[in-house]
């Protein structure tokens, strides 16, 4: 049976009332108990997920990519998956009183959100296998979008830096920073790329803590109003310059393609299917570094079949199965046993997993070099307390810049 215990958080009472520095009153402090799961039991015979298109693959879109019947086979779980097409969506769901799912694939920059409302449960990593193989970035210091005051709040999936993709025949010289897509002195207004999401105005704010160090900023998403609306500032100001604004990475595809765009933020998936149809694009990390995205395979606190979650969330964590999602998804594994794996799949093409179409796998270092996709909160996480901007400030800001 599963073992289930809380843990109550302490919150001293003096910071409960007339702390919060910024606009955020909306985000209050958490003080509702957090649930624990530590014990794996019976199958329950079901599994209900929600899930980026590509994570949950049963060999119906490529017979050679098929993680689900296995796994249904082990442990009788008969898994049904809900498709989102956004990290809104998908808080959406989760956050629905009673939706009956029991767990999902979750983006960086809404995990917090689930976290803070409790929807979702902690677990004790010691009851998932394979925990030790996973990069100690992704444990340690780069772990802040899932791993919260020491509790673990699930098992890491995939991940992926968010470079700087262009077409090598039309941006000459090789840009070495952001200013590329920034700067209105740019070549390339009209024609620029950007994700349309709040979480570009992490990308501006990491270009700003370059380019004007004056403000201060050492997290980019760990902002002080003042800081957050320099950011807007600078993603408003580059509006008239970006061509497209993308959702899906098909859309970056189609534009390159046609010439529509020719520099501007991209992902490995698009980089590698661009490249596979021998487009003359490229991708690197600016000077400034880059920010980048991971994905948390997290149970529902209110599951209805918690073991089943939890099964599959030590069977996704697996090389095996970190290698299929990495191939079909486009990413990079967070078991890092998966890289050989990959290695041995792409045969004479081995050395792309040391590229960024695979996130450089493996590489440690790199992935510390990444500012991971996290939710912005009002606790800065440092010494200025709640001085920052939260969730519904960034989502504010957005609207403003994309109006």
């Amino acid at each position: 049976m599963l073992g289930r215990r809380s843990i109550v958080a302490l919150v001293a009472a003096g910071l409960l009332v007339g702390a919060a520095c910024s606009d955020d009153d909306e985000e209050p402090q958490v003080v509702e108990p957090i649930v624990v799961l530590d014990e794996v039991g019976d199958s329950e015979g079901e599994l209900n997920l929600i899930a980026f298109a590509g994570y949950v693959e049963d060999g119906s879109s490529d017979p050679a990519y098929d993680w689900v019947t296995p796994f249904e086979r082990e442990t009788a779980c008969t898994v049904h998956v809900q498709y989102a097409d956004s990290s809104e969506e998908m808080l959406e769901l989760l956050t629905t009183e009673d939706s009956g799912f029991d767990g999902a694939s979750v983006p960086g920059d809404i995990a917090r959100e689930l976290i803070n409302q409790r929807a979702v449960a902690a677990v004790d990593p010691e009851i998932i296998p394979g925990w030790d193989r996973v990069l100690a970035p992704l444990r340690g210091d780069n772990a802040r979008h899932y791993i919260v005051e020491g509790d673990v709040f699930g098992v890491p999936a995939l991940y992926g830096p968010n470079f700087l993709m262009f077409d090598e025949r039309a941006v000459r010289p090789k840009p070495t920073s952001w200013g590329v897509v920034y700067e209105p002195d740019t070549e390339y207004g009209g024609r620029i790329a950007m994700l349309d999401s709040p979480m570009s105005i992490a990308d501006a704010a990491l270009y700003l803590s370059a380019a004007d160090p004056e403000l201060g900023i050492e997290d980019p998403y760990a902002l002080t109003p003042p800081q957050l609306e320099a950011s807007t500032n600078l993603l408003e100001r580059q509006a008239p310059l970006v061509g497209l604004y993308w959702t899906f990475f098909t859309e970056t595809i189609e534009a390159y393609r046609s010439g529509d765009v020719v520099v501007g933020a991209g992902w490995p998936i698009a980089l590698s299917l661009l490249q596979i149809q021998d487009r003359p694009i490229a991708a690197l990390i600016p000077e400034e570094g880059a920010t980048g995205w991971a994905d948390t395979w997290m149970v529902a606190a209110d599951a209805e079949h918690p073991n089943c979650m939890l099964l599959w969330m030590a069977r996704t964590l697996s090389a095996e199965v970190q290698d299929e999602m990495a191939r079909w998804y486009g990413g990079a594994p967070s078991n890092a046993h998966a890289c050989e794996l990959i290695r041995e799949e792409l045969g004479d093409f081995a050395d792309l997993a040391d590229s960024l179409r695979f996130g450089r796998c493996g590489d440690r270092e790199f992935l510390a070099s990444l500012e991971l996709w996290r939710t912005p909160t009002v606790d800065c996480g440092d010494e200025r307390g709640r001085a920052c901007a939260g969730a519904p400030a960034w989502r504010e800001a957005w609207e403003e810049v994309r109006r």
